[in-house]
């Protein structure tokens, strides 16, 4: 069962990890996405109407959660498997359940710390919008939940660092420039096109601007808690925890 203590224990370490190591947790979080946003507005055929600034921020806001959460967050589990410092938490008294779950709590501060941050710079750039909160918080939630559950995927299943390493920054991007995130649907192919739309980016994309707009999206928020009750059982199913 997940002790307490251990989680905010597993929580605090990798937090004293994100002090020391700030800088490129801001390149992830906040300078990339804020970039592409400021590069999707500058390129828009449409011009730079609120819209369209909604739905730039959006994708940012997915785009923050996919680096953090799959391309930092999978680099600092395949960090802690093969360096030996996941064998070392497998000595002490630690739950599997616990070492997962104070990850998990890391990843939803560094999402919170993230759109926050980028809600702020959206504000000061002009972008008006009739945020509805507690919808926003739920598809930030569900989001991280769902990218977490797949770096927790790969940093198990990955066969050495430099894979694992691989597939964590390709998707961390990927999943997002494969999605109808920054750019309309009707430009993919039509057979991406189903599939793109069904990505967990495409869906968090859909839902952050609905919520963005002062609405909510009722049935992608759906999907998106069964894709992340998938990913994170299929996670903690696969993580040999002892092994490791």
């Amino acid at each position: 069962m997940p002790s307490l203590s251990a989680i905010i224990c597993i929580f605090r370490i990798h937090l004293a990890r994100l002090r020391a190591e700030a800088g490129p947790f801001l390149l992830a979080a906040l300078i990339f996405p804020s970039a592409m946003y400021l590069f999707a507005n500058a390129i828009s055929s449409s011009g730079a109407d609120q819209q369209n600034r909604s739905r730039f921020l959006a994708g940012s806001i997915v785009f923050s959660l996919s680096l953090t959460a799959i391309s930092w967050l999978g680099y600092l589990l395949l960090e802690n498997r093969f360096t030996g410092r996941l064998k070392l938490f497998a000595t002490l008294p630690l739950a599997p359940s616990s070492y997962v779950f104070g990850i998990l709590v890391f990843g939803i501060v560094q999402a919170a710390l993230g759109c926050s941050a980028l809600l702020i710079v959206a504000r000061l750039l002009g972008v008006r919008t009739q945020m509805s909160v507690w919808p926003l918080l739920v598809s930030v939630l569900l989001i991280m939940l769902c990218l977490s559950g797949l770096s927790v995927i790969i940093a198990t299943r990955a066969r050495s660092f430099s894979e694992g390493s691989l597939l964590t920054d390709s998707l961390g991007a990927g999943l997002v420039f494969l999605a109808p995130v920054y750019y309309s649907p009707a430009v993919i192919p039509k057979f991406l096109r189903a599939v793109s739309e069904w990505l967990p980016t495409a869906l968090g994309a859909r839902a952050v601007q609905a919520a963005l707009g002062g609405s909510y999206a009722l049935g992608d928020q759906m999907i998106l808690g069964a894709m992340a009750l998938v990913t994170l059982s299929l996670g903690f199913k696969l993580m040999q925890f002892r092994e490791n």
